[in-house]
């Protein structure tokens, strides 16, 4: 038995000595930067060992510690950590750092190397053929059905007893994937209720990216032969299986219409122009019109544009009513604003509404910055990259601390405080312009930020005419933990009060 342990100890040594000489150059480039002292195998991954929650503070006493540029080695990765926000403006739309960073590797292990996890050329031609229909002009044509689905959610919360709590995300995150499928995707409300487990993948993807953020935070997760016994492993694989039956079922469908199209449609295929015409055309009709990708692209790229609208729109919904029951003097300042726009009836959100709601604008924001959906990104640095602290080697990652920027004092009074009128056009003209970046920066920045900025002013402004939001609980009793997005420990309690009788 000893002399197993000797030989495993020498082999892993020799391999831990090879590595440091093919990376020589990286590792001494590294010394350059402050940062914590690495541990020999695992470099600084035990800093990532705490509970979920704690990863918020590793990285604020880093960036305290170590000031605007700091690194760490998670196991064999090399992650700079740039929090100096014209330095951020520069890097991100710097070609050097157009590939999406090593983490990213364990999100394309499930649903591929596409939209949202993926870089280069195939990332390059699909978010080509997809981004007709995220358009701000293609947007307005999803008007319709994003009322209809606020109408379904609004007639659910009527059911709740007057006085009861509840967590408001579980029926928002419904309303969400509707209208998802019902546009994205280019399904009837028919159609999307028969999709195949449908429920269970809106139930089941927050635990699919719990996951996956503790494969790329936690080192004994990356290695493959202690995640394949593990029970995440197990979860894992059934989620993949049921994700891939949905975005079938979704695909044969779309196949199915595809052969009764008016080929005058098709024509919207070399669409250049911002157009109402573009939705004519489904994202999912785009990829298969396209012929550019193979079968298992077609999976991948499907729920893609499922999961990377549908919940990232709901978190945002839950989180702007919950700060506006947290926060009345807020609610009662939006509830005038929609009231003085859309007068006392409940009708349909026009794109024409929106334009006029300011404070709602102002408290949308406010929301991106204290719970923004991208907590953190990393990009891979190709070149050499000098920047004024100085010269961030090839092979390094860059980590960009979303979260934390949003929360610097440097930046923003009382920081963690939820104020709306920070984003008053006399206060925005005072701030650094780049310390505030919902939807990143440069060619990788959010494709659906128009999508689900409609989606969810849509239904926060008709949700908060109906209803009086308050809450058992306090704006200082909101605990979140920074994974891939930043959710909400205890989910989002809201009780909800009609605001006319009979309704």
């Amino acid at each position: 038995m000893i002399w197993s342990f000797l030989a495993i100890a020498v082999l892993l040594t020799s391999f831990w000595l090879r590595w440091r000489y093919r990376n020589r150059r990286l590792l001494e480039m590294a010394k350059s930067l402050p940062g914590p002292t690495p541990l020999p195998f695992i470099g600084n991954a035990h800093m990532f060992m705490g509970k979920p929650e704690e990863l918020i503070i590793v990285i604020r006493e880093l960036i305290k510690t170590s000031g605007d540029v700091s690194r760490f080695w998670l196991g064999p990765d090399l992650n700079i950590v740039v929090s100096d926000p014209d330095e951020i403006k520069v890097l991100l739309s710097n070609p050097k750092t157009s590939f999406k960073g090593p983490q990213y590797k364990y999100m394309a292990d499930v649903i591929g190397d596409g939209i949202l996890s993926g870089s280069g050329v195939a990332w390059r031609k699909h978010r080509k053929i997809a981004t007709p229909n995220y358009g701000k002009k293609a947007i307005e044509s999803y008007e319709d059905i994003f009322n209809e689905e606020v109408d379904y959610l609004l007639a659910k919360f009527r059911e709740v007893p007057t006085g009861k709590q509840i967590n408001i995300y579980n029926n928002i995150v419904q309303t969400t994937s509707y209208a998802v499928c019902r546009t994205l995707m280019g399904l009837s409300r028919e159609e999307t209720l028969n999709l195949p487990h449908l429920q269970s993948v809106i139930d089941l993807s927050p635990r699919m990216y719990d996951i996956v953020f503790k494969r790329m935070t936690k080192w004994y997760l990356q290695l493959d032969p202690v995640f394949w016994f593990s029970n995440l492993n197990t979860s894992l694989k059934g989620f993949v299986s049921i994700m891939n039956e949905l975005s079938a079922a979704i695909l044969r469908n779309r196949l199915k219409k595809l052969e009764t199209i008016d080929k005058n449609k098709l024509d919207l295929m070399n669409a250049d122009d911002d157009s109402l015409k573009n939705t004519q055309l489904s994202v999912i009709d785009r990829f298969l019109l396209s012929q550019e990708l193979n079968y298992q692209e077609l999976v991948h790229e499907t729920f893609t544009i499922f999961t990377s609208s549908q919940e990232a729109s709901a978190k945002i919904s839950s989180y702007l009513l919950l700060m506006m029951a947290y926060h009345p003097e807020c609610q009662e300042k939006l509830y005038n604003e929609i009231l003085s726009v859309m007068g006392d009836e409940d009708r349909p959100v026009t794109d024409e509404d929106l334009k006029q709601m300011h404070y709602l604008e102002m408290a949308f924001k406010e929301v991106l910055r204290l719970f923004p959906i991208g907590a953190m990104l990393q990009r891979t640095i190709t070149e050499d990259i000098t920047i004024n602290s100085g010269v961030l080697p090839a092979g390094s990652s860059l980590l960009v601390p979303v979260y934390h920027i949003h929360r610097d004092s440097r930046f923003w009074t009382n920081p963690d405080a939820f104020d709306p009128e920070r984003f008053s056009p006399e206060n925005t003209r005072l701030r650094r312009p780049n310390c505030y970046i919902p939807f990143s920066l440069g060619p990788m920045d959010c494709l659906g930020r128009y999508f689900g900025t409609k989606l969810i002013k849509t239904i926060c402004v008709r949700m908060m005419r109906e209803f009086k939001l308050t809450s058992s609980e306090t704006y200082t009793d909101l605990k979140v933990v920074m994974a891939i997005s930043v959710a909400s420990v205890n989910g989002f309690p809201v009780i909800l009060s009609p605001r006319k009788q009979g309704k």
